[in-house]
């Protein structure tokens, strides 16, 4: 298999989640940012890999010259593989590159927040699933639903079968809800509907394409709203690297004459952290933990995975368990790389930074936290409706006023998104996922 290009930017945890993956796997690869595909740098692969986060965020890296280049590899006989966000990035709803003629299902039709273990149904006579069961276990993290008419260019690859043990619908575990019901009891899922705000039935699931392929130009897509890349997870594993031989495999030669990748930008002068950098973020990466175990005591999450919490309805709980998760990696990566001898520390102004942001960020996260939980206990508390004059008030500051990050937390993901890639540009070796 040819080097693939792994989109980095606002990847966040799902970045560092397929690094991961692909370094276990053995797949060869490059980071790219949104400013190498502007430049052109995408022409030297045959595979572009677009793992999850906000597609609005992923836009802004691009760049109106970064969103032509994919479109021009994928017509020139380009793969592209994106998975939930990365998903989301190539579909027709804004914001999004537009690529596929298929929209995001309206949040009032989809279900919103499911989680876990899913049981897919896949085409067995395509080659993605050479030498797999027809049905497959995946995992999948609060995606979208793709809506609009299957094609012959638009084709479903894989239909979601059934729901698995750790499934979840926001913070309700629906084995457990229905194992309830089997033994006599009820699972009100009309009155839960009511009292959430959302949907929650699994069945708006059941049927629903969950991988899609599409052709473009010469060039083909396979979108994906289960993560193949979980960590563990041996099944989307192999119909990872089935997909992307496929895909490899699939992409025009004549088109893409594939001259030597050059070399990753920033390692022929790499910026290596310094001693003082180190206990900067050292104490960042300490003060995120301290946040984790204040919404532990108060019972507002609990580790899901070692690379994801689960939390209590009405929170935000991605956003701090993202910053808890990737500033350990960066203080275990940079903690590898750092220069130790010298005094020369170009990292120190940024990580500074960080450590004023991240002790400001966690100062506000406990009093926002605490009038959540106290808001709750009257009322229902939502993500993004306003609550009371303290708590909207919070939330603007730490997360802006969308569901996609912005605010204080808006501003730390950027900064570390940066210093991470700046890391894995230098460090050749692989590195796991942990709290």
């Amino acid at each position: 298999m040819t080097p693939l290009a792994l989109f980095w930017d606002q990847s966040l945890v799902w970045g560092l989640v397929f690094w991961e993956t692909l370094q276990k796997l053995a797949i060869p690869f490059t980071l790219l940012t949104g400013k190498d595909i502007a430049e052109g740098r995408l022409a030297h692969y045959r595979v572009l890999v677009v793992p999850g986060g906000w597609a609005s965020h992923k836009m802004k890296a691009l760049g109106k010259q970064g969103r032509e280049e994919i479109d021009r590899f994928i017509l020139r006989g380009g793969s592209y593989l994106g998975f939930c966000g990365g998903a989301g990035l190539a579909l027709s709803s804004p914001p999004s590159l537009s690529l596929v003629p298929l929209e995001r299902m309206p949040l009032s039709e989809r279900l919103p927040s499911a989680s876990g273990g899913v049981l897919v149904q896949g085409d067995s006579d395509h080659p993605a699933w050479r030498g797999l069961p027809e049905q497959l276990p995946l995992s999948i993290w609060w995606p979208s639903q793709f809506s609009g008419a299957l094609t012959a260019s638009v084709r479903p690859l894989a239909t979601y079968a059934a729901t698995g043990e750790d499934f979840m619908v926001a913070d309700l575990p629906v084995s457990d809800l229905t194992l309830a019901a089997e033994e006599g009891g009820s699972t009100p899922w009309d009155a839960l509907e009511a009292a959430y705000g959302i949907n929650l039935k699994p069945e708006r699931l059941l049927g629903h394409p969950a991988i899609i392929e599409a052709t473009r130009g010469r060039g083909r897509l396979i979108l994906s709203y289960p993560h193949m890349e979980t960590p563990e997870d041996r099944w989307g594993h192999a119909l990872l690297r089935n997909v992307l031989t496929y895909l490899d495999d699939k992409a025009s030669d004549a088109l893409l004459p594939l001259p030597a990748p050059p070399p990753a930008p920033g390692n022929a002068s790499p910026s290596l952290p310094g001693r003082g950098s180190m206990e900067s973020l050292m104490r960042a990466r300490d003060a995120a933990d301290d946040l984790i175990r204040f919404g532990e005591r108060h019972l507002l999450w609990t580790w899901r995975r070692p690379w994801l919490l689960h939390w209590k309805r009405g929170i935000r709980g991605l956003e701090y368990g993202t910053l808890a998760v990737t500033l350990k990696a960066l203080v275990e990566m940079g903690g590898r790389i750092a220069n130790e001898a010298g005094a020369f520390d170009p990292w120190r102004e940024e990580a500074d930074r960080i450590e004023r942001n991240i002790l400001e960020f966690c100062r506000l996260a406990r009093r926002l936290l605490i009038e959540e939980k106290l808001a709750g206990l009257t009322g229902t508390v939502s993500k993004l409706g306003s609550v009371n004059k303290v708590v909207d008030g919070l939330r603007q500051q730490l997360f802006g006023g969308s569901m996609s990050h912005g605010g204080l937390s808006g501003e730390l993901f950027n900064a570390i998104d940066t210093l991470l890639l700046q890391v894995l540009r230098f460090l050749p070796g692989n590195i796991r996922m942990k709290h």
